[in-house]
């Protein structure tokens, strides 16, 4: 039996070549699901540190450095996040080196973007990594380092991991994930390296997002990956943090210099009841945040939640409102079924908060004909006068795990991207000041061309410019940290 109880987790830089340089989508956040596998490690008596390659790059270190970092202590396993889709490069590349340090210590992938093309990676990739974590993965590592431990090397039979063994054999069984979410440890950002202190301006070091439910969302939006047939991740139903365990997650967060919270998933899914109660008992303990920033989706809350979201207790209160596009026809194609009429019913009870309100929308959608993307410019227009401004706009991508991929036939849509290394191409873009990426764009349609697409989002983007830049709401926006920018892709 290993003698070791040292598990080392990494999040990778999104590519060597973008190693100092800003790509399409941020790559500076503490992953929360690092964060949730090395706490469920240290519960179970383990020592175990985070590497964030992504921001020890970005913050002047070498590569050098980060394998001098990887040397200091043997591992029994070595867990890299492949979390989003930009990361995979840096991935494989992260691998490599540890490869080349260490020849024969495991070497296994997690991450939402890793579970989905699971099978793509082990194929292409198994000399490289042991396999795939696949779905949550707390009680799925913790049995991996228990193997390595207790025999020497990875046992395949491990519900929840994917792997190819020599002869060609793909092993895999499901995990069916039963923890009650409170029962999860607390999250926290101590023992991720590189410990970075802030600069005057910078936000970045003391971001934290908060996790609330996990499982698939209710919706079963035709493009999206969180919907319900695909967003389970080994959950049967979905799970939520009560508000007790979500206010003392908050209270170490802020003790550990975090101050500016994110609730990113879709914690609104549950109606008002669960937000009301959480923010009514941050309030009664007297907690306060220099920012909070809410997600909400249209259709599961009422316009009333928006003065409950205004009263939580922080310097700046911001909340993205996920409308995607104006035309009723296009939400329909999408599973996404609302009125413009409710729609503008909540943007003018929003509007009216002394929050930072914004939306976000897409292009590119099925059936979406430039009559469509017009109508999402009306709406565009429509939600800043109402002092609602738009965060981003960006074209949709077209994943081959989506059930819109699987009846893009339907809406004759053509997908350029199929498959794990195809969407590579995400880890090699850098930033752009206008926000164009004719490589990103995924598909076309007979009705929107590429070249539609890249037209009408510039269109799309001048009109946020200018609807922006004239409205009555401007120096209010301003006030409460609104920027306007063309650069962000998501």
């Amino acid at each position: 039996m290993i003698e070791n109880k040292y598990v080392c987790l990494i999040q990778p830089h999104t590519s060597y070549k973008l190693a100092t340089i800003q790509p399409a989508l941020f790559d500076q956040f503490d992953s929360i699901g690092l964060l949730a596998l090395a706490g469920y490690l240290r519960e179970k008596g383990y020592t175990v540190d985070i590497l964030h390659l992504a921001k020890a790059y970005r913050n002047g270190y070498t590569k050098k450095q980060v394998e001098e970092k990887i040397k200091e202590r043997k591992p029994i396993l070595f867990g890299i996040g492949n979390m989003w889709l930009h990361q995979s490069v840096g991935m494989l590349e992260t691998a490599q080196m540890i490869r080349d340090i260490y020849g024969d210590i495991p070497i296994v992938v997690g991450g939402q973007h890793a579970s989905f093309f699971a099978r793509d990676i082990v194929e292409d990739y198994s000399g490289l990594i042991n396999g795939v974590i696949v779905g949550e993965g707390e009680e799925t590592l913790y049995q991996l380092v228990r193997s390595v431990e207790e025999g020497g090397t990875i046992d395949p039979t491990v519900p929840g991991f994917m792997s190819r063994q020599e002869d060609g054999e793909i092993i895999y069984i499901p995990r069916n994930v039963t923890l009650e979410m409170d029962s999860l440890p607390f999250m926290s950002h101590k023992g991720v390296w590189p410990e970075v202190r802030p600069k005057k301006g910078d936000i970045i070091p003391s971001v934290a997002a908060i996790d609330t439910v996990r499982g698939g969302c209710p919706t079963d939006c035709g493009h999206c990956l969180e919907a319900n047939s695909l967003g389970k991740h080994g959950r049967e139903k979905r799970a939520f943090h009560s508000p007790e365990y979500l206010v003392e997650q908050l209270k170490r967060y802020l003790s550990e210099g975090k101050t500016y919270i994110v609730i990113q998933d879709s914690f609104y899914a549950n109606g008002d009841g669960p937000i009301a109660e959480f923010i009514e008992r941050v309030c009664k303990e007297n907690i306060r945040t220099d920012a909070m920033h809410f997600f909400i989706e249209p259709g599961y809350v009422s316009s009333d939640i928006f003065k409950v979201l205004e009263k939580f207790p922080a310097d700046k209160v911001a909340i993205d409102y996920g409308i995607e596009t104006g035309s009723e026809k296009v939400a329909k194609n999408m599973n996404r079924f609302f009125k413009m009429d409710s729609i503008y019913r909540d943007i003018e009870a929003l509007g009216k908060t002394n929050t930072l309100a914004t939306a976000w929308w897409l292009i590119s959608l099925p059936g979406e004909t430039e009559e469509d993307v017009r109508l999402t410019e009306e709406a565009i227009k429509n939600t800043i006068d109402l002092g609602v401004f738009t965060e981003r706009v960006s074209q949709m991508l077209l994943f081959p795990q989506s059930e819109l991929y699987k009846k893009r036939h339907l809406y004759d849509i053509n997908a350029y991207f199929h498959n794990y290394n195809d969407f590579k191409i995400f880890s090699t873009i850098e930033r752009r000041e206008n926000g164009i990426y004719p490589e990103l764009v995924t598909h076309d349609m007979p009705y929107q061309t590429k070249e539609d697409t890249l037209r009408l989002l510039k269109d799309l983007k001048k009109t946020v410019r200018k609807a922006t830049e004239s409205s009555r709401h401007l120096e209010k926006m301003k006030k409460l940290g609104y920027e306007l920018n063309d650069y962000d892709f998501f």
